[in-house]
């Protein structure tokens, strides 16, 4: 780890860096109630390797976008109004990559909390989600997170501060996050995960399991998570059938979801169909529909139509 701190603080800025400017565009029709929001984003992504004398011993990760929203509500928590613009930082961590034998990897900043789909299947940026700051109340965080690939399975445990884009704790918040699963880069994976702590002044645990099953171009994923907010009961299932083209342009999506929630009169039924279009590794045209089929406490279903276009140069 000595050895990673020095080489950062020596290492040259441009040196095995690699950046891309990255913009989108989505566009958000609800049909009940009857309004349209739209998203603005444009950032810059950057990805450094640090290297040793031994070969590569790290790397970092900076996402910075100016994000404006127009007329789009619910309000995110990290903005003050439906028309308010501000520079988020998504993904921004720096990662020591060399521990020797069973010693675990470090991150530390901020970065994607590890548990279910969410953590092999990074939809930053992209209209396709798995409920991730539904289930846990908040997608990334700031904190440490400990890591490592062996022959058969692969972990990712974190102890997070609660603050979500801030990095401090507020309240005495805190969050301990992990995910343990067989290897990412075969047909099959199982993964369990769990969440503890406290957020937003509630106490939340989660216990989850995830499977993926890939079959030619054909993938199958789901996910089914249970715990408490507080003393309040919560269920979370996930269920998706994905096709992907033979030249792997176009993706086809379908979701079925479901969550049982204490305090709610009725479960939460939605069903999501998506299909996205990467032509090349600059564009991406996507297009979703989410219908909600349940009456949640009486208001009307849920339809929401969106669109997005994103370039990355």
């Amino acid at each position: 780890m000595l050895p990673f701190i020095y080489g950062v603080s020596q290492a040259d800025i441009a040196d095995n860096l690699r950046w891309t400017i990255d913009g989108s565009a989505r566009y958000n029709q609800f049909s009940s109630p009857d309004r349209t929001s739209r998203i603005y984003a444009l950032g810059i992504d950057t990805h450094k390797v640090f290297s040793g004398e031994h070969g590569d011993i790290g790397y970092s990760v900076i996402q910075l976008y100016f994000t404006q929203l127009s007329h789009h509500k619910p309000t995110p928590f990290m903005f003050d109004s439906p028309d308010d613009g501000k520079i988020i930082v998504r993904e921004a961590h720096i990662n020591y990559t060399a521990s020797p034998g069973w010693l675990p990897n470090l991150r530390l900043g901020h970065f994607t909390m590890p548990f279910g789909l969410e953590d092999s299947n990074d939809t930053n940026g992209k209209l396709l989600d798995y409920g991730h700051a539904e289930n846990l109340g908040t997608k990334l965080d700031w904190g440490i997170l400990l890591n490592k690939v062996h022959d058969d399975f692969e972990y990712k445990i974190s102890y997070t501060l609660g603050g979500k884009d801030d990095p401090k704790s507020v309240d005495g918040s805190s969050l301990v996050t992990g995910r343990i699963s067989t290897l990412d880069h075969y047909n099959l994976v199982v993964g369990f995960s769990f969440y503890d702590g406290e957020l937003d002044n509630r106490n939340r645990q989660r216990f989850a399991v995830d499977m993926q099953y890939y079959i030619g171009t054909w993938g199958v994923k789901a996910e089914l998570a249970t715990g408490e907010v507080d003393d309040d009961n919560e269920k979370y299932g996930l269920f998706e059938i994905n096709k992907l083209s033979l030249d792997e342009t176009w993706k086809l999506y379908s979701q079925y979801i479901y969550s049982d929630k204490s305090g709610f009169d009725d479960n939460n039924e939605t069903g999501v169909v998506g299909i996205s279009y990467e032509p090349d590794t600059h564009w991406e045209a996507s297009v979703e529909y989410k219908h909600q089929f349940s009456n949640i406490n009486g208001l009307d279903e849920m339809k929401l139509f969106r669109t997005q276009i994103r370039y990355r140069y």
